[in-house]
């Protein structure tokens, strides 16, 4: 699997907080329901953009 470094698509931040794990989104199309997979819910620290991760990302932190 593919590795790359975290980057918020708005400000190119690397640094996030974690804002949910196990997250399940619900929403409806037409007349169609659905609900999401479990999704872990980044949150960046410089702007505040909100990222939406499946259960196959792995997350490190840095010790600095």
């Amino acid at each position: 699997m593919e590795q790359k470094m975290l980057a918020c698509p708005v400000c190119q931040s690397n640094k996030a907080e974690i804002a949910g794990e196990n997250v399940k989104l619900s929403g409806q199309f037409e007349d169609k329901e659905f609900l999401t997979i479990p999704l872990t819910v980044l949150r960046c620290v410089k702007c505040g953009y909100y990222m939406f991760f499946d259960n196959t990302a792995e997350f490190t932190t840095d010790g600095q």
